[in-house]
């Protein structure tokens, strides 16, 4: 589910489509206008690389803490308390069943 999560994130919002393909490049147009010299292209990549990880990694935890608050305020039942229930009528409907038997 969390992988599931992941993906929609990165779809939805389309501003991490970081591969390394498209970083190299970014990179390569760096080293081109003189922003990045040529020895410090692979850390360039790395850095940048690792940097959109953890803003994608810190965005699906905000979003994920949200989507939790959300279902919180909205008082739904969790699976939990919908087996703990069902655990309690079958009880309920056993001891009515038993009272009824002679």
């Amino acid at each position: 589910m969390e992988e599931f999560w992941r993906k929609t994130i990165h779809f939805g919002l389309g501003l991490w489509d970081f591969t390394k393909e498209k970083v190299e490049g970014l990179v390569d147009e760096m080293v081109k206008r003189g922003e990045v010299s040529q020895q410090d292209r692979t850390q360039a990549v790395e850095e940048i690389i690792e940097k959109a990880q953890s803003e994608q990694q810190a965005v699906f935890e905000r979003l994920q803490e949200l989507v939790k608050k959300i279902i919180a305020d909205l008082g739904l039942a969790r699976q939990a308390d919908l087996e703990n229930l069902e655990k309690r009528l079958n009880a309920l409907e056993q001891e009515m069943r038993s009272r009824r038997e002679p």
